[in-house]
């Protein structure tokens, strides 16, 4: 259930004044995709506990350095919900995945239909 890892859109502080990502923000990202990457094949594999402790190192680098409405950020904390769902951690997923969506509310104006998979999650949670 680890959302796949995607296109990100990246905020303005993580660009350099000619619009390409920096050197530091390339190199986050590319830890983020490892690390999600790992969490991934131990989730495969039935090994949640372990998916939860790589996930939720993965979601304190994201925190330390990409802004509250980051893609990126948003597909961490999704997938460190689904991975404490797996683990029966449904308190756990219920906080996090709820502001998840309070971040994601901002922004679905356009397409109400996007918060569809962290309401599916949350579900679960009850």
């Amino acid at each position: 259930l680890i959302i796949p890892t995607r296109a990100c859109v990246l905020t303005v502080p993580a660009k350099n004044s000619s619009g390409h990502l920096t050197v530091r923000m390339e190199a986050t990202l590319q830890e983020i995709k490892d690390l999600e990457g790992k969490a991934g094949r131990v989730f495969d594999e039935g090994r949640y506990d372990e998916a939860v402790k790589i996930l939720e190192e993965v979601k304190e680098i994201a925190e330390g350095n990409l802004e509250d409405e980051d893609e990126t950020r948003l597909r961490v904390f999704c997938s460190l919900g689904h991975a404490y769902i797996a683990n029966g951690q449904y308190q756990q997923a219920e906080l996090l995945l709820n502001d998840v969506l309070i971040v994601q509310r901002k922004f679905s104006e356009r397409n109400p239909l996007s918060l569809a998979p962290t309401l599916r999650c949350l579900g679960v949670c009850y």
